[in-house]
């Protein structure tokens, strides 16, 4: 099976998360993207919204999705977290499955400073949807990913603006976040009172 692992802090997730994975999994095609969200992000530090909602957002975002699933081994891990460590417990789980590892053009362009880039190449192919205005061709031309050109799958035609940070400021100044995330996930920010401190969806 061709099984995608998307990993970020989906804080909270949003459309730019879901449909490009729902792109990238259709152009490829892979038989399931599992949705791992992060303990705690070496790169971010603290997330805004404590894992319990995160985990319950994403959840709901998935429902109705059979080739969506989520797992919670970063969390249960502890401590931060390193794609490096989840993609060989995958790969353990699933060692005749083949990996694809989903991300943004933004992500990809320190992917070089990620802890073990050559080991994360040798467990999984990177799977990059364009989050502007990170174009693909400048990160393309750099050594390192040009070195290791044939792991790396871009998806130029699944662009991204939206970001978590937009959605929490957004609820922090009051604003309408229809259509930017699931009605469900929209419904359950309103019900917790996520976001609306100034954006930190500490509760």
């Amino acid at each position: 099976m061709k099984i995608g692992v998307f990993g970020g802090t989906f804080d909270p997730v949003h459309a730019g998360h879901l449909g490009p994975a729902a792109a990238v999994a259709a152009a490829i095609p892979l038989d399931r993207v599992i949705f791992v969200p992060t303990n705690r992000s070496p790169w971010k530090g603290e997330t805004p919204a404590r894992a319990e909602h995160r985990v319950a957002m994403l959840a709901l975002a998935i429902a109705g999705r059979p080739d969506f699933s989520l797992s919670l081994a970063e969390i249960e891990r502890g401590g931060p977290s390193y794609t490096v460590e989840t993609l060989r417990a995958i790969a353990r789980e699933r060692p005749s499955d083949e990996l694809f590892f989903l991300l943004g053009t933004d992500a990809l362009a320190g992917f070089e400073r990620w802890v073990e880039p050559l080991e994360i190449l040798r467990l999984a192919r990177l799977a990059a949807f364009v989050r502007e205005p990170h174009e693909p061709g400048p990160l393309l031309s750099s050594p390192f990913l040009s070195r290791h050109r044939s792991s790396v799958l871009i998806f130029d035609s699944v662009r991204v603006k939206i970001s978590s940070t937009a959605v929490r400021r957004a609820i922090a100044r009051g604003e309408s976040i229809a259509g930017t995330t699931p009605p469900a996930v929209e419904e359950y920010i309103v019900k917790q009172g996520l976001y609306r401190d100034s954006g930190t969806g500490r509760t």
